[in-house]
C-alpha cells in the first residue's frame, strides 16, 4: 500500500512541486559564510568584491600569476590549514614580487607563515582596549603608526575581536601599526583588566620581505568585511595596498582566497541550485544538472514500476478469488428451478480449469 502511495501521481506531483519551491528558495536564500564574497551580510566581503577582488576558488597554484605582473593575494580569517602545496606556491607568488596579505585572528594561518619563513604568529588571544574603543572594547582603536605607505592618509584603524602578533625576529619585520597602552590579552574574556593579563601595546600589523614580494600581517579580519570596511581607515588601508602595487604599464591582479574558508552545509547547496535554476531560465545545462534529472526520471519510474508491479503473493491468491466468488447457494435462490447437482458439476469443473490455468501462467 505504501509503495503505490509512492507510486502514485498526486504524490509523485507533490514531491516535484516541492523540489521545485526548495530549488528556488535555496537559490534565492544569502549566503551568510564569513569572509565570503557572495555574502553581504556584515560578516562578509562582498565589498570587497565591489573594489575588484576576484574570488578563488580553485587551488592556488592553478591562479596564482605565474609572472612578475603586480598582483595582491588576500588572506581573510582563514579556517582551513594550508598545505604545503599551498605554501609554495605562494612563495613562489612572493618571490616574482607579489604582496600577500593575511588577516587573521585564530591563529589558522601559522602554519603558512612557519612554512613561508615569516618571523611572526598569530597569537589567537582577543584583544581589548578599555580606553580607546568603537561600541564596545572588543572593538579596540588603533592610531600608534609607522611611517608607511600603507598608511597614508589613515589616521586609525577600527578592530573586531582581533589578536596580537608574536614576532620572534624584530630585525626581519617591521611594525606599521600597535594597539594603545591601555589595551591587554582579554585571557578570560571578561572584558575587564586582570593582574595577570599582559598589557599593551600590542602590534597588530606588520610587514615582511621575502623575495621580490611582501607579507603583511593583520590581526583583524573583520576590519575588511562589510561592516567595518568603511569605518576609518580601514578602507583606506586596502586602497592604499592598492596603489603601491599599481603599475602604469599593467593592471593588477585582486585575487581573494575563499579556499580556505569553510563553508557551511548549506553552501554548496546554494550553488548547485543557482547553477541548476540560471541554466534552465537561459539555457546551457551543465553535466551535474543534467545528471539530477536523469536521476530524477529513473527514480520515478522505477518507483512507478514497482507500484504497479503486483505482488507474487497477490498473482497467486488472485484464481482462487474468482473461484470462490462463484456462490452456489446464491445462484439456486435466483434460479430455485436449475439443477444443485449439475451446478456443483459446474463449479467443480470451472475450479479446476482455473487451477490449471494458474499453473499454467507460472510455467
Amino acid at each position: 500500500m505504501k509503495l503505490r502511495l509512492l507510486g502514485s501521481w498526486p504524490f509523485i506531483a507533490a514531491l516535484l512541486l516541492g523540489l521545485t519551491v526548495s530549488l528556488a528558495w535555496a537559490a534565492t536564500s544569502p549566503v551568510d559564510d564569513p569572509y565570503s564574497t557572495l555574502n553581504s551580510q556584515w560578516n562578509g566581503t562582498s565589498e570587497l568584491a565591489t573594489r575588484g577582488f576576484v574570488p578563488v576558488s580553485a587551488g592556488l597554484e592553478k591562479v596564482l600569476p605565474t609572472t612578475s605582473s603586480p598582483a595582491i593575494l588576500l588572506e581573510i580569517g582563514p579556517s582551513r590549514q594550508f598545505t604545503k602545496s599551498d605554501s609554495d606556491a605562494i612563495r613562489d607568488y612572493l618571490a616574482r614580487g607579489g604582496l600577500l596579505l593575511v588577516a587573521d585572528s585564530f591563529g589558522s594561518s601559522n602554519g603558512l607563515l612557519e612554512l613561508l619563513g615569516v618571523p611572526a604568529r598569530f597569537d589567537g588571544r582577543v584583544l581589548v582596549d578599555s580606553l580607546f574603543y568603537r561600541k564596545q572594547p572588543v572593538f579596540p582603536v588603533s592610531f600608534t603608526f609607522s611611517s608607511s605607505p600603507y598608511l597614508a592618509d589613515v589616521d586609525e584603524l577600527v578592530l573586531n575581536h582581533a589578536t596580537v602578533l608574536n614576532i620572534t625576529n624584530q630585525g626581519k619585520v617591521s611594525v606599521l601599526a600597535s594597539s594603545s597602552p591601555f589595551s591587554f590579552l582579554d585571557l578570560n574574556q571578561d572584558g575587564a583588566k586582570d593582574t595577570e593579563e599582559p598589557s599593551g601595546p600590542f602590534p597588530i600589523l606588520l610587514e615582511a620581505s621575502m623575495g621580490k614580494g611582501e607579507v603583511v600581517l593583520f590581526t583583524s579580519p573583520a576590519s575588511l568585511a562589510n561592516d567595518l570596511i568603511n569605518e576609518a581607515g580601514n578602507g583606506v588601508l586596502i586602497e592604499n595596498i592598492i596603489r603601491s602595487m599599481s603599475q602604469p604599464a599593467a593592471a593588477t591582479a585582486l585575487l581573494l582566497d575563499e579556499t580556505h574558508l569553510e563553508p557551511s552545509p548549506f553552501t554548496p547547496a546554494k550553488a548547485f541550485a543557482t547553477d541548476f535554476v540560471t541554466s534552465i531560465v537561459q539555457g546551457g545545462m551543465g553535466l551535474n544538472g543534467k545528471l539530477g534529472l536523469t536521476f530524477l526520471a529513473m527514480s520515478i519510474v522505477a518507483v512507478r514500476f514497482m507500484a504497479r508491479k503486483p505482488s507474487p503473493e497477490t498473482e497467486t491468491s488472485k484464481p482462487y478469488r474468482i473461484i470462490r466468488s462463484f456462490d452456489l447457494n446464491s445462484v439456486m435462490r435466483m434460479h430455485p428451478t436449475w439443477n444443485r447437482r449439475q451446478l456443483e458439476y459446474i463449479g467443480r469443473e470451472l475450479e479446476a480449469s482455473m487451477k490449471w490455468r494458474h499453473l499454467g501462467d507460472r510455467k
